[in-house]
């Protein structure tokens, strides 16, 4: 469903509300939206698939510790998603981590003064020959999330100096602002009904000043089996102990 068709079912249910404008429905369905993704989930972890399906690098220079996680510093060039066969402008929500490939020793100073937590990015074969992207070490970086007029940062401890291929950054995207009726929704059929209940719970709990029923079962029904069904979806990263053969 669309969101032009979305609205064509809960606008009638709401006497005295706009589809679109200052008293817009739309803005509620992006909340809704907004709110079914506020949960880390690796499904709306940006991949780079320029970058062997890994997070695009972050691209850094010298003396600058700040930067904007936007299209222009990343190795993607770009922040898209492609829904439908169009390809969508996102932002970066939130900065899960910032890592590096410390298998090779490539561009890794092991004299640097901070280092974060080392691990696996990937369960490994322990018995390749494989030299690169085996082991990976967290850097340490400050993030600050996405506002509702500014992009998200992330800002290193140490110089980065100037690299285009070393430190890997993984962030959540940000499903695409609701503009337009002609903008998709990021969620699967079976919870557009959850988007129904929101919206026109938010404006019965604006006209009554209390929360409705079809807002309390958003939160308490909808939210957790929206987590559960996109949890249930496969994801490379490991979470196991890598396997030590003697």
């Amino acid at each position: 469903m669309s969101v032009k068709l979305l609205l064509d079912r809960v606008h009638p249910q709401c006497t005295g509300w706009d589809r679109t404008g200052t008293r817009g429905l739309i803005k509620f369905v992006e909340e809704g939206q907004d709110e079914l993704w506020s949960s880390l989930h690796r499904t709306n972890i940006f991949i780079d698939p320029s970058n062997k399906g890994f997070p695009p690098y972050l691209l850094t220079t010298a003396g600058t510790y700040t930067y904007d996680v936007t299209g222009a510093n990343l190795s993607s060039g770009t922040l898209t998603q492609t829904i439908g066969g169009t390809a969508y402008t996102v932002r970066c929500k939130r900065v899960v981590r910032v890592f590096r490939d410390t298998s090779t020793g490539v561009n890794y100073d092991y004299g640097r003064r901070y280092q974060g937590r080392d691990s696996l990015y990937i369960q490994v074969n322990p018995f390749t020959n494989a030299t690169s992207r085996i082991r990976v070490a967290d850097e340490p970086v400050d993030s600050q999330p996405a506002l509702e007029n500014t992009t998200a940062t992330v800002t290193f401890k140490d110089d980065p100096g100037t690299q285009t291929q070393t430190y890997f950054i993984e962030f959540e995207w940000e499903p695409m602002r609701l503009v337009s009726e002609s903008i998709p929704l990021c969620i699967p059929l079976m919870f557009e009904r959850a988007l129904e209940d929101y919206v026109v719970g938010r404006v019965q709990s604006i006209l009554t000043g209390t929360d409705s029923e079809r807002l309390k079962k958003f939160d308490t029904y909808w939210k957790s089996e929206f987590s559960k069904e996109i949890n249930q979806t496969s994801s490379s990263i490991s979470t196991q102990i890598q396997k030590r053969f003697c």
